[in-house]
Order: C-alpha cells, then structure tokens, then sequence
C-alpha cells in the first residue's frame, strides 16, 4: 500500500516539486495544506501571493487545507498542528519541501511526533545547483516574487529563471555567498506550470513593491489557462498573424480616406449586432454603390438591409447618424474623431450616435485603425475567453463598467501572452469563422 500523505504547501518551488517528487516515487497525496500568515515575516511560512496555492491546488487536482496564522514565532506552530489535525485520520504521514532549514525541520517534526505521523523531506539537504537542473529539465516554470538579499535587486521580481537566468544566479550566489536555493529567505519563488499542473498560472496584473534593500511582486489577478487552448491559440496566431498584420494595416489606410469611407464604415458597425457581418458588409456596400447610403430616405435604406436583422430600427440609426455628421450638405465624421485620444472618442461616440453602444463603438474604431487599446467584446470573443478561462462566465450583459472592467482584463491578457489587443480581436473571429474579416 503507497503512503498517504499530506504536503505542506506553499506555492514555490520546494513545495511543489516536492508534490511532484512524491507523486512520481508512488505516494499517494491525499491533501496539501498551504499555511497563510497574516505576518510577511513568518519564521515558519511562505508570504508572498501564498493566496494563489488555491489556484495552484485546482491545477494539480488535489484537495487543499487552507489554515489562516497571525505568524508568531512558536505561535504559528499550534495552527499548523491544527491544519494538520484536520486531515490526521486519512494520512501516515506529513511532507515537508525544507531544503537546509534545521529550525523549520524540527518544528515540524515535533508537530507530526505529536500527533502520530511520520515526517517526510525529500528535498533535505539537496545540492542547489542540482536542484535547480532537475527544476529547468523537469520543465517547471518558476517566477521570482520577493528578494531580500545583496545581490538580487528589483530587477529580478516577476522574472522568471530560465537556464540564462540560473547562470545569473549561480554567479550572484558566490559573489554576495547566499544560498542559491533561497533557504535562508533570500528571494521566494511561485510554480506557474508544472508537469503536475493540468493547467498553467497566467499573472495579469501584478506590482513591485520595493522597501530599503528588498521588494515583493505582488501578484493582484491571476487565471488558470487550459495548456492545449493556449496552445492551439498561439499556434493559431503564429499561422495567421501576417494575414491578421495585412488586414490591421488596411484599416489603418482607412483613416486617410474620404469621410464618406469613414461614415461607411460607421453604418456598417450600426447593422452587425446580432447579425453576420458578411451580410452587413454587402449590403453597405451596395448602398455605397448606388448612393443609398447617402442620399436615401429611411425606407430606401430599410429595404437595402436584406437579411440583417432589425433592419427597420438599423435604417433608421443610419439616418440619424447621417443627419448628426451632416454640415452644409456634406459629411463632416472625421473631426469628431480624436486619434490622440480614442477611449474619449469611443465615450463621446457611444453618449451622441444612437445604436452605438461599447462593443459597436470600439468595433467601428478598431475597423478605421484605432484599435490598439480598445476591446470589441462581442459573443465570439467572450466565448473565446471563457474557453481559454480569461473569464469565469458569460455576462448577461455589459453595462459600461462591466465592459471597462472585462477590456482591463483583456488588455492584461494580451499584454502577458504577447499578442496585440487588435490583432488578439481578429485572431479569435478567425478562430470562430475560418477566416479574417471585419
């Protein structure tokens, strides 16, 4: 019979490869339990971004304890009896990650003698540089968040240590003589995949905070990506991203068009909601053609939308819409777009031309060249984030500050997985419709 276990876990890299250690030697892990100090000065505990070992847990897929500590020295030592405790009936024995650290290793000792249980270090003593070859060949993916010793400045919080990294840091452990595998608290790490991670950390948004002589990244918002989306998507971007590249620089020559072109385009974004754009697009085009678009009245344009829907309420937006950019017989659109400032220009677009509201007026934006900064969050893109678990559900709705809220995200998104907002838009029509459109 394999030897229950529970692992004491905390979200970096000792912890984790311990799990993955344990479970490739046959053990059978019934339980982590993460430790959260209230105290970033825990004798005995991992602080920084400790509240992400939930996430962590979900990936890996094993049952996490969570057991909140004020950190007093010896104090802190009763609550991790008491996560322990909690699961006492169902395991032989308690997995620690220490590497070096005698005064972590007897505390817990002393807990698990306690309470029965046998104590396990798997780690115990390892060779750093060792250790940190079977970390990079084991393919882990590891991120520095706190640095606390000479040596290691701010420039390394939020970096993650690949194997130039590592050279780096071998140096710097011989040249300022701290421990390279961070045993006496000179940096923490955090795992954002691993080869027990069913899925992968993604940081959204995160910030240095930097005191005298170390710093913390703080990790404010972070998702769980599936691996084979996310590789699909990047797969997808890399087959696709010069034809995406091709069809953003046609938008962008929009903007030097007549206002005629540019009002086009603006009906065009009034007629796609709830309707296929291929079929808007034809039928603007058309309109264009025979100066419908124009000239003609709310019928002639009503009967020109065919097969878009709600085309009588359409017609009558693009009358409207005319009316309002009309000055001494002629379109005047352009002036009332403000490059320099396109999130002021998408409010003003969506508070004066009925029928635009967030997604249509950063739609119509995105399509004359300005879509660097805005989100066009329509059915296909919020199912395309929900997917890859950018958002948890579907909203019912977008109010304006659920729209911000969810572009901000977006934007993290695209910032961290290097893809272009715009481009990012495109990417996931093409995902939905097999090609690159409008």
């Amino acid at each position: 019979m394999p030897m229950k276990v529970a692992v004491l876990f905390s979200g970096g890299k000792d912890s984790t490869f311990t799990i993955y250690e344990c479970l490739r030697k046959g053990y059978d892990v019934k339980y982590l339990i993460a430790m959260i100090p209230e105290n970033p000065h825990s004798y005995m505990f991992h602080h920084p971004n400790v509240h992400l070992t939930e996430l962590q847990a979900k990936s890996i897929g094993i049952p996490i304890i969570i057991q909140h500590t004020e950190g007093k020295k010896e104090e802190e030592l009763k609550d991790l009896r008491k996560a322990i405790q909690k699961v006492r009936g169902d395991i032989d024995g308690v997995v620690a990650g220490g590497l070096a650290s005698k005064y972590q290793a007897d505390r817990i000792g002393k807990v698990c003698s306690s309470l029965g249980l046998k104590i396990v270090a798997p780690l115990w003593n390892i060779e750093p540089v060792r250790y940190w070859k079977m970390l990079l060949k084991a393919g882990f993916d590891i991120m520095i968040v706190s640095v606390s010793a000479e040596g290691l400045g701010r420039e390394w919080l939020g970096r993650k240590i690949d194997w130039h990294a590592f050279r780096e840091l071998k140096s710097l452990s011989k040249k300022f003589c701290f421990h390279l595998g961070f045993e006496g608290g000179e940096a923490e790490t955090l795992v954002l995949d691993a080869p027990i991670f069913k899925k992968k950390l993604l940081v959204l948004e995160a910030k240095k905070e930097w005191k005298k002589d170390a710093g913390i990244y703080l990790i404010k918002d972070a998702i769980l990506m599936d691996k084979k989306r996310f590789a699909g998507l990047m797969k997808s971007y890399r087959n696709r991203k010069d034809e995406i590249r091709r069809k953003l620089h046609k938008f962008r020559k929009v903007w030097n068009a007549p206002d005629t072109t540019i009002f086009a385009e603006l009906c065009f974004c009034l007629c796609t909601p709830q309707s296929k754009a291929g079929v808007c697009s034809s039928a603007i085009n058309k309109m264009v053609d025979e100066g419908i678009l124009f000239r003609g009245n709310k019928k002639k344009i009503r009967d020109a939308l065919v097969g878009v829907r709600f085309h009588n309420n359409k017609a009558e937006w693009i009358v409207e819409a005319r009316r309002f950019f009309t000055k001494k017989g002629r379109l005047k659109i352009k002036e009332k777009i403000d490059p320099d400032n396109i999130i002021r220009t998408r409010e003003w677009l969506v508070k004066n031309i009925k029928g635009l509201g967030y997604k249509e007026a950063s739609h119509f934006l995105r399509n004359i060249g300005f879509g660097q900064d805005i989100a066009i969050l329509d059915r296909h893109i919020l199912k395309n984030l929900k997917r890859l678990g950018v958002i948890e559900e579907i909203p019912k709705s977008l109010s304006p500050l659920k729209y911000r809220e969810l572009e901000k995200r977006v934007h993290s998104f695209s910032s961290v997985i290097g893809i272009p907002l715009d481009e990012l838009d495109l990417l996931f029509w093409s995902q939905e419709t097999g090609h690159v459109f409008k």
